[in-house]
């Protein structure tokens, strides 16, 4: 009788579970397109507010881009894509788009260490792997990016199901 009761047990556990990962699949791709969006409308909004810090960075990195007519069209280009991931427009395709803005975040990561020494490092004084503010700021991109290839599967996916 007790290992009955230990096994009702264990099913109802899994039950419970199972609810709790059939939510997280339902709420998984639209709590990405906001949280993405979001943060998209408001760095791309703060590019326009004051380029000087971006085209500082592109300076120590990536120099021909280096000019506030790119932060400003940079910004645009991120609010645009943050309110279509927030009306649904398109959504698989923004996150692939996103891979690109995502990815020169990244270069600029690992092009830092060795531009600019004092100005424009990713590693703080201490070294490898200890990182600066800019290289906190530059890294967490990575998880940026990650959330964009995870939303463009979702929303593939979902457009795959309801094709079926």
């Amino acid at each position: 009788m007790m290992k009955t009761s230990g096994a009702m047990e264990m099913a109802g556990k899994e039950s419970t579970m199972d609810g709790v990962f059939s939510f997280a699949q339902r709420i998984s791709l639209p709590l990405l397109r906001f949280s993405l969006g979001l943060v998209l409308i408001w760095i791309g909004t703060l590019k326009f507010a004051d380029p000087s810090p971006v085209v500082g960075l592109l300076g120590a990195s990536i120099s021909f881009l280096a000019f506030p007519a790119f932060v400003y069209l940079l910004g645009a280009v991120e609010v645009i894509l943050g309110l279509a991931l927030w009306i649904g427009i398109a959504v698989k395709y923004v996150g692939i788009i996103l891979l690109g803005l995502f990815a020169g975040t990244i270069l600029i990561f690992l092009m830092a260490p060795r531009i600019v020494p004092g100005v424009a490092e990713t590693y703080g004084a201490a070294g490898f792997p200890f990182l600066s503010l800019l290289g906190e700021f530059l890294l967490k991109d990575l998880v940026l990016f990650a959330a964009c290839v995870a939303t463009a599967g979702l929303a593939a996916a979902k457009e795959t199901k309801k094709a079926s």
